[in-house]
């Protein structure tokens, strides 16, 4: 038997009412987990930042995970949740590939190499404005890793892991797998091209506030004319 309208009414409001409060709680808790987020990756780079500075004024060898933690305001277990030890926390790893630009990426329906090679540049570029690093900080990476053997091992190793995660992403739209060679390939030579632009920028005599997205831009430009030839 039909209800009265008012009882439909009723009966709306209250499913209209408890939709909304699903939705706030929802909200409620996408807002604590950004929050989570944004605290994570200031704590991250708080570290970073800190044993830098202390390096720059010590040297890498003469400073400890105490006086590391003591400067950006965090415990020793803190600093541990983060990094495995002061050279882990000297090279901080790339950031990951924004999933607008990877999504786009994959949406690409070319499977020729070159166009990939092209598509993967872009996204690649999307990565190093999400992830915009300072000058300063890479420059004093850079200079670590030559000073420091177990710096540039953990550098390379860093290189090597955010290698293996593009050719993943490559992979997928090439329909193979990872450690097939096409996608090895194409993620390393991409690579080698933001590499060496974010190197030239780093050394660059630019005022501070210059971005290393035109210098990458121009090492990728340089590899697609190199290989057009």
């Amino acid at each position: 038997m039909a209800g009265s309208p008012a009882t439909s009414l009723a009966f709306c409001a209250a499913v209209a009412c408890a939709v909304c409060m699903f939705c706030s709680v929802c909200n409620d808790r996408h807002m604590v987990e950004d929050l989570r987020t944004r605290r994570r990756q200031m704590t991250h780079r708080e570290i970073h930042t800190a044993v830098l500075r202390l390096a720059a004024e010590h040297g890498l060898d003469q400073i400890t995970v105490d006086q590391i933690s003591a400067e950006a305001g965090v415990s020793r277990r803190t600093f541990f949740n983060y990094f495995q030890s002061k050279e882990h926390a000297v090279v901080s790893g790339p950031g990951e590939l924004p999933a607008e630009a990877v999504a786009e990426f994959l949406a690409g329906t070319s499977v020729e190499p070159a166009q990939v090679l092209r598509d993967l540049s872009r996204l690649l570029l999307a990565e190093v404005e999400a992830h915009m690093p300072d000058r300063d900080d890479l420059r004093q990476v850079f200079a670590l890793a030559y000073e420091h053997p177990a710096v540039l091992a953990l550098l390379l190793a860093d290189f090597n892991g955010f290698e293996r995660e593009v050719a993943s992403v490559v992979a997928r739209r090439l329909g193979c797998r990872p450690e097939d060679e096409t996608p090895t390939l194409l993620a390393a030579i991409a690579l080698t091209a933001v590499r060496t632009g974010l190197q030239r920028w780093s050394l660059s005599e630019q005022p501070a506030a210059d971005s290393p997205v035109p210098h990458v831009e121009r090492a990728v430009a340089l590899l697609h004319a190199v290989l057009a030839t």
